[in-house]
């Protein structure tokens, strides 16, 4: 083993808190965006409805804040898992800042700003987890980011080409739904796909379907008059 290879071997073993450049522009801008939203909600008042938004967000900003502190302790090399649970809690808090915006909770400007930084740390986080190991890169959408292309393989003409299995992309996409139809009671695709703009309107059309089968969503009228509401 050479000393490149001794230096990787360090580099990898140790904790994340170590990292200077995961502490500073990953722990520490998740931190700050924790903090935008505490400081905002001490601002903002409404009804009923508006309040238990709100004290979604605030639920979605704690769970950020803890999945976030406990990547620090982990290993470079053994935190996939904690790495990827903290970016589902920023996407879930992503999903619920787009909703309070689309309800007048905050405002466009607010919600741009924390966005993009949620964004960055979603990035960062991905390129930990490209560096760190041999799984694919984290496939989430959220403002911007696109997911890699995956190759598809065709099966012969005399096998029945299997199911594809359910992916951490079908699970987020699912639970951000699920989340829009919670606060509006009832949406046709476009509101949801006003609210959920990284996804096309065909594939927001196939999950609820698959949503449907599953039981997890009812569907009231026909084609482009149909509205969707939780089962």
């Amino acid at each position: 083993m050479d000393t490149r290879d001794i230096i990787k071997a360090t580099d990898s073993t140790r904790r994340l808190v170590q990292d200077d450049g995961y502490y500073k522009y990953i722990f520490k801008k998740t931190e700050k965006i924790v903090s935008v939203i505490f400081y905002v909600s001490n601002n903002l008042e409404g009804q009923d409805r508006s309040q238990t938004l709100l004290e979604d967000i605030l639920d979605a900003a704690r769970e950020v804040h803890n999945k976030i502190l406990k990547t620090l302790e982990m290993r470079a090399h053994l935190a996939e898992e904690s790495l990827r649970d903290a970016a589902h809690s920023l996407i879930a808090l992503d999903s619920k800042l787009r909703i309070a915006a689309s309800v007048g909770i905050v405002s466009p400007e607010v919600l741009h700003v924390l966005v993009v930084e949620i964004d960055g740390v979603l990035r960062g986080i991905n390129k930990y987890l490209v560096r760190t190991s041999a799984f694919d890169d984290l496939d989430y959408k959220v403002g911007t980011t696109e997911a890699p292309a995956r190759p598809r393989v065709s099966a012969p003409a005399n096998i029945e080409a299997p199911k594809p299995a359910t992916t951490s992309t079908d699970v987020d996409r699912r639970e951000r739904i699920r989340v829009v139809l919670s606060a509006k009671g009832e949406a046709t695709i476009k509101d949801i796909t006003d609210i959920i703009t990284d996804v096309s309107s065909k594939t927001i059309q196939r999950e609820l379907n698959a949503m449907i089968e599953d039981n997890i969503v009812k569907r009231q009228g026909e084609r482009r008059w149909s509205k969707y509401s939780l089962a």
